[in-house]
């Protein structure tokens, strides 16, 4: 049995309609544009996140397992890992 996955491309009309329902009209160039710019302050903000996380975890005088492991965690999983370090991995020595 052959199941095929939906196509994104049907929910572009229903995001220009979300969009010309909020008061002004916007282009389709706009709506991308826009798209464009939230995707890239979100991805400036993980990377600072991230790399703020990594500074910090080195300069840390942690055992290199301890080191090693929330390295690993900041990198695989960046929003997840580096919030998870800040709220948890800094101030508690008995974690990982």
């Amino acid at each position: 049995m052959n199941i095929r996955k939906p196509n994104s491309l049907f929910l572009l009309p229903a995001l220009a309609l979300l969009l010309t329902a909020c008061g002004e009209e916007v282009s389709a160039g706009e709506a991308v544009a826009g798209g464009i710019g939230i995707w890239a302050i979100g991805s400036l903000l993980l990377l600072i996140l991230v790399v703020l996380a990594v500074i910090d975890l080195i300069r840390k005088p942690y055992p290199m397992e301890k080191k090693l492991i929330w390295g690993a965690i900041i990198l695989f999983l960046p929003y997840l890992g580096a919030i998870l370090y800040f709220l948890i991995g800094r101030n508690r020595s008995s974690v990982f």
